[in-house]
C-alpha cells in the first residue's frame, strides 16, 4: 500500500489516492494518550495511524507511515499530504 504526497478529493471523513479509499475516523471512547482521530486504508482494511493535531490547526495532522512522518491537512475539501521527514 502506498501514500504519495499530493492533493486529492476529500468527501466528508474518506480521501481518495489512485482508487483507494482512506478515512479519518473518530475513537469511540477517550483512550488515554492516543488522539481523537485515526487513518484507516479500506479494502482490504487497514489500520495506518493515529492523527496527531499540528499547532492550532484543527486540520492540520502529523501522522506515521512506513518509518517516516508525514503530514495531512484538510481543507476546502481537499487533503494535502507531503512527507514530513524519515525516523530516525
Amino acid at each position: 500500500m502506498d501514500i504519495i504526497e499530493g492533493k486529492f478529493a476529500l468527501e466528508g471523513n474518506q480521501i481518495f489516492i489512485n482508487g483507494r479509499k482512506f478515512v479519518i475516523r473518530e475513537r469511540k471512547k477517550d483512550v488515554e494518550r492516543k488522539p481523537k482521530y485515526y487513518l484507516i486504508a479500506l479494502a482490504p482494511f487497514t489500520y495506518i495511524s493515529s492523527l496527531f493535531p499540528v499547532g492550532k490547526d484543527e486540520q492540520a495532522y502529523n501522522f506515521d507511515f512506513e518509518k517516516e512522518l508525514w503530514e495531512l491537512m484538510l481543507k476546502d475539501g481537499i487533503a494535502f499530504i507531503k512527507k514530513v521527514e524519515p525516523f530516525e
